[in-house]
Order: C-alpha cells, then sequence, then structure tokens
C-alpha cells in the first residue's frame, strides 16, 4: 500500500478575512496577536526571526545597505525563512502572520537589557527599510492612508538647498567651531 503526501491546503471561503487582519507587507506591530499557537510554534518561530534578523545585521555588515546586491540577498534569506516581503504573494496570510507574531516573541524576549533592545531595534528598522523600500508607489501610498499617516507631498527639488545644508553641517563640519573654517 502507497500513501501520496499531499499537502493539505486550508479551505478558503468566499470573501475570506484572513487578509483583513494585516492588509499590508509592512506593519507597524501596534496590536499584539491574539490568538493561541503551540509551545513548538512559538519556539519556531522565534528561532526563524532570530536567523532574519541576524541575516539582516550580517548583510548590513558585508553589503552597503540599499544596494542591489543587499537587497537580493536579504529577498532570497525572507523566501527562505517564509517572511513576508512583498505585496503580491499568493497567499499572503501565513507569512505576514509569522512576521507579526514572531516580531511579538522576541520583542518580549529581547526587553531584557537596553543592549539587547537597542540591537533588536536597529535590525526591525532596517527590515522595515527594506520592506519599505521595494514597495511599489501604489501600496506605499496604501499604506501611508491605512496607517493614518499624513505627509505633505513636496517636491525634492524644493527641498533640495535645506537638505543639502542641514545634512552638509552635521556630516563634513569637525567638531571645532564653525569660526575656525570661516562658516
Amino acid at each position: 500500500m502507497e500513501f501520496s503526501k499531499k499537502k493539505w491546503r486550508m479551505p478558503r471561503l468566499a470573501g475570506d478575512q484572513r487578509n483583513a487582519s494585516y492588509p499590508h507587507c509592512l506593519q507597524f506591530y501596534l496590536q499584539p496577536p491574539s490568538e493561541n499557537i503551540s509551545l513548538i510554534e512559538f519556539e519556531n518561530l522565534a528561532i526563524d526571526r532570530v536567523k532574519l534578523l541576524k541575516s539582516v545585521e550580517n548583510l548590513g555588515v558585508s553589503y552597503v545597505k540599499g544596494t542591489e546586491q543587499y537587497q537580493s540577498k536579504l529577498e532570497s534569506e525572507l523566501r527562505k525563512l517564509k517572511f513576508s516581503y512583498r505585496e503580491n504573494l499568493e497567499d499572503e496570510y501565513e507569512p505576514r502572520r509569522r512576521d507579526h507574531i514572531s516580531h511579538f516573541i522576541l520583542r518580549l524576549a529581547y526587553c531584557q537589557s537596553e543592549e539587547l533592545r537597542r540591537w533588536f531595534i536597529q535590525q526591525e528598522m532596517d527590515l522595515l527599510r527594506f520592506r519599505f523600500s521595494i514597495l511599489p508607489k501604489d501600496k506605499i501610498q496604501d499604506f501611508l492612508k491605512d496607517s493614518q499617516l499624513q505627509f505633505e507631498a513636496r517636491r525634492s527639488l524644493t527641498m533640495l538647498p535645506r537638505l543639502v545644508s542641514n545634512s552638509w553641517t552635521q556630516v563634513i563640519l569637525p567638531p571645532w567651531p564653525p569660526k575656525v573654517l570661516g562658516l
């Protein structure tokens, strides 16, 4: 007698509201998860999230953040660990659920000390930047609208002098007084 390994899929009803819980691949993690999970799943989610954040850290050291190499390596890591990273996944619920629950697991684990908390926040910020950078323009607008973030759109050329003047003095000027440089 032979048994085939058939993957069972969860039946989906028309009008399934599962994706309403996670409308975007980006989250601000404002609400903690409210479902019950097994201890094994809890452990697996925590291990996978630590692996992901360690990868984010290692890739940030090995590659310049935002470059094509950095993005492709990080995308492959997200894909390998089955975390949500793109909007156009076929079934987005499970990766987004994993992302949400695992974030809160590590949030609890890494609140033990200031050093752990800083490391966790830095890696999560880098991950958010990456996810935000690969979102299509229309999805960015949807995310900002749904998150109730309001921004005033300005042309970059009108802001350019202010941006250059602010960043120039912070990056280039040495710690001694500007009078020495004649500024």
